[in-house]
């Protein structure tokens, strides 16, 4: 029989086990999301345990196949067993959930809990998946000449199927299916790749031993797996870097991720196809894999001095107002630019250590000695990326050590193969171009968004990266992470931050306990303190926030320095799932459904969790915005949360923002509970809310409006199945063009919930000024919310009209701004800064 036939099965069998493998590893990634949480210490449990399997999986099961007769059939047992057992991790998540609480531990205290639960589940599954590329090399066996080369590109194929299947799954499956039905995908894909297996083996047998077969020392065999292992560890190293610099240039999306993802292996897979032709043709394999770790190092430090760079050719690329698919095209060339040139250096060692150091007669047992190896090194990566580098010198210093160290490496490689002069000289060389770019490149998120803005604080810490920027003038702040607005100071945000911290005491006036997900700019959090509370405890996953918090003591009071106020750094999902039904208050401060990490924070689960996590009579508040966000989402949302709370209510908070109030027992309002303190009154008349103000204070929607979202046939969001998180693709792209649209919906609900007020909010956000000043002034300001917002619309009108050049015409409108409103600071701060431009030009 003839070996094309048989190797074309082999490479079509290893790419279909790796898209079934893909597409199962993000379902199981899903799950345990759920599981045990999604922050930095719960990822890289994860992602160890599912290393681990692999790495225990390549030695066992390649030194299984060396000894066996019928490899062939060890194989379709493998990928037969990798299928069935993908499942186990779905089938152990509901007596995992009651477990896991007993063994919970806050922050990086509960990271043993969560690897070894990562651990029993997953490894299973990953066990056996680590022995398909060991078992398939070992049918390579017995051709001279032929077996390293022939290995590696079934490493190759297999990669790039991983690839497949993380777009397929990233941007289809997932959100059309669920998790579920897509993990069912992913196990019948392993399940039938095992047909295409040769039938027989397609090669000699061991006794057919190359003249290029090698014999293994002790001291050879540790040294390749040591620099092979180093070479993983650095690698997951460098993906953790990419994840955090990518953000800033792709955002937060689901899409984003597994854009992400599918490069890195598709580059991996490309580069291993490359490597095993430059091996076959090089006369030293082994310096050639130095010199490609060399050439890592230097090809993973340039997007960072290029981030700028990548940004600009993505917006353009995209343009302003294209459709979703040029977008995500876009952000494809972008990843691909990024990526690429380094990936593929990552995918050709893999071809190289094993043309440079397997045997051909043992292909089987040494590469799965050299995977395992490569998957331990890959299982510490991310935690020496994120737990010491991260955290002692930041993200951007990271990249120079990683690639210091994939020189470094790549120089011991060389002097291995005795070539004592040149290395060292190209290493000092790569070392110092390493050093020139990182020292001469601006952090990533660290430059200044808007005009006449400076830096307040910056931080690359583990979690996240986390930038305050001010500006003088007006005293606007913003705070920043991984590139994304959370909190900006403008009216609408701040009744947003402020009502979500008071709205419960209206309520529930004499509430103890209380929790808040999310400390942001400790808005919300200063909010809550404001009332009689005994104690609030905040969940937070990312402590730099801390820090980034005091530039906003204006607004939040500074909560950190309460003796009541206790932060707990962990993902707050996980720590709801380990709390005892306590909390007269639970307030989510989530980011926006379509983040990528946000998500599992509008699902009926979490809700159910939040309701059983509340004492009798407790409120539980969530916040949810109406910028970008499609209203067939809003709906699902509002269903999704009235079909968990048998008692709710709908607050709007500056016409672009929502607050879902829900409980077990009746809701009855009693708006001075959110003035019932000096302080409670102090920080609410900051934005212009009183006692006067019951209509707007008023929900817009109460449990009888929702009745027919709660018993209709929209689906909710689910762990299995949530459909805001694939919001982004019908979202358009100017970000305030679905405020409108959702108002109407909520007032449609409800329309004697309709007022003028929220009308001209609504032109607002539809950047329609004129008619919104109109309506406000033709109707009256009575309540000092609606002077405030009249006010807001003639200094947004000033600001327009002096961009246009008209001096005089942006101070008529600002100094009208100021007179209907004279405590908006930023009305008098812009009429003040007119003044002064007047005074330059002599005017």
């Amino acid at each position: 029989m003839g070996y094309g036939g048989p190797a074309a099965r082999l490479r079509l069998c290893a790419f279909a086990s790796g898209f079934g493998l893909l597409v199962a590893q993000l379902a199981w990634n899903r799950q345990l999301l759920v599981l045990v949480g999604g922050s930095l210490d719960a990822a890289a449990a994860v992602l160890a345990s599912f290393m681990l399997g692999l790495a225990l999986g390549s030695l066992v099961l390649g030194s299984r196949a060396e000894s066996s007769s019928r490899a062939p059939a060890l194989l379709r047992g493998i990928l037969i067993a990798s299928g069935i057992l993908a499942f186990l991790p779905y089938l152990l998540s509901a007596p995992a959930l009651r477990v896991y609480p007993s063994f919970y531990g806050e922050g990086a205290a509960g990271y043993p809990a969560r690897l070894l639960l990562s651990l029993l589940m997953l490894f299973p599954a990953t066990f056996f998946a680590g022995g398909i590329i060991p078992v398939m090399a070992r049918l390579t066996e017995g051709i001279r000449g032929s077996s390293s080369r022939e290995t590696g590109r079934l490493y190759g194929f297999h990669t790039l199927g991983s690839a497949a299947g993380g777009m397929i799954a990233g941007f289809l499956l997932l959100e059309l299916l669920g998790a579920l039905a897509a993990l069912s995908v992913g196990s019948l894909v392993l399940i039938l790749s095992s047909l295409l297996v040769p039938g027989a083996k397609p090669i000699g047998t061991a006794a057919l031993v190359s003249s290029e077969s090698r014999t293994w020392n002790r001291s050879a065999r540790t040294f390749f797996l040591v620099i092979y292992g180093l070479s993983g560890m650095l690698a997951l190293g460098y993906e953790m870097v990419w994840t955090r610099q990518l953000t800033f240039v792709l955002g937060n999306s689901t899409y984003a991720f597994a854009l992400m993802g599918s490069v890195v292996l598709a580059g991996l897979g490309l580069g291993s196809l490359l490597g095993q032709i430059a091996g076959a043709r090089a006369r030293n394999p082994l310096a050639l894999f130095g010199y490609t770790e060399i050439a890592l190092g230097i090809a993973s430090i340039l997007p960072l001095a290029s981030l700028g760079a990548f940004q600009a050719v993505s917006r353009s690329l995209a343009g302003g107002s294209s459709p979703w698919e040029i977008r995500t095209l876009a952000q494809l060339a972008v990843a691909l630019l990024f990526m690429l040139p380094s990936t593929i250096c990552m995918g050709a060692t893999f071809p190289l250590i094993v043309r440079s150091t397997a045997r051909e007669n043992r292909m089987g047992e040494d590469v799965g000695r050299l995977s395992m190896a490569n998957a331990l090194g890959a299982a510490i990566g991310p935690l020496l990326a994120s737990q010491l580098l991260f955290r002692l010198f930041g993200v951007t210093p990271s990249v120079a050590l990683l690639a210091g160290g994939s020189i470094v490496l790549g120089l011991v490689v060389l002097l291995r193969c005795r070539s004592f002069v040149t290395p060292p000289i190209v290493a000092a060389a790569s070392l110092g171009v390493v050093i020139l770019m990182v020292t001469g490149s601006a952090r990533p998120g660290s430059a200044v968004p808007f005009e006449d803005g400076e830096l307040l604080f910056f931080s690359e810490g583990r979690a996240a990266t986390v930038a305050v920027f001010g500006r003088e003038w007006d005293g606007h702040r913003s705070l920043r992470i991984n590139g994304v607005e959370e909190v900006p100071i403008d009216q609408a945000s701040l009744e947003a931050f402020h009502l979500l911290g008071h709205l419960p005491f209206a309520y529930n006036p004499d509430a103890g306990s209380s929790m808040v997900i999310a400390l942001g700019g400790g808005i919300t959090a200063g909010s809550v303190l404001t009332h009689d509370v005994d104690t609030l405890v905040c969940v937070e996953l990312c402590p730099a926030l801390l820090e980034a918090s005091v530039h906003f003591e204006e607004e939040n009071g500074r909560p950190d320095l309460d003796p009541r106020f206790h932060l707990v750094w962990d993902d707050g999902r996980n720590f709801i799932a380990a709390a005892s039904p306590e909390w007269d208050i639970i307030v989510c401060d989530a980011t926006h459904p379509g983040s990528v990490d946000s998500w599992v924070l509008y699902t009926s689960e979490f809700y159910e969790a939040m309701r059983a996590a509340l004492a009798g009579g407790g409120i539980a508040a969530q916040w949810v915005p109406l910028h970008q966000l499609p209203v067939g989402e809003l709906r699902r949302i509002l269903a999704t949360w009235s079909r968990v709370f048998e008692h709710c209510a709908v607050h709007l908070a500056g016409g672009r923002h929502a607050i879902l109030i829900g409980s077990i027992d009746p809701l009855s309002m009693d708006i001075d509970g959110l003035f019932d303190t000096q302080s409670a009154r102090r920080q609410l008349g900051s934005v212009a809310l009183t006692g006067a103000d019951h209509a707007y204070l008023r929900p817009a929607l109460v449990t009888e409006h929702l009745a027919g979202l709660r018993d209709g046939e929209l689906r909710s969001n689910s762990d299995d199945l949530a459909p805001c998180q694939f919001l982004r693709r019908r979202v358009p792209a100017d970000p305030q063009a679905t405020i409108s649209g959702n108002v109407a919906a909520i007032l449609s609900l409800n329309s004697s919930s309709s007022s003028t007020l929220r009308e001209a909010q609504v032109l607002y956000w539809d950047k329609s000024l004129p008619e919104a000043i109109e309506l406000l002034a033709s109707s009256g300001t009575e309540s000092p919310s609606a002077s405030r917002w009249l006010s807001v619309c003639l200094t947004t009108a000033s600001e327009v009209v002096l961009a246009s050049g008209d001096v005089d015409g942006a101070a008529l409108l600002a100094t009208r701004a100021v007179s209907e409103d004279s405590t908006y600071r930023r009305a008098a701060s812009l009429l003040e800064r007119i003044r002064a431009i007047r005074s330059v030009s002599g005017s």
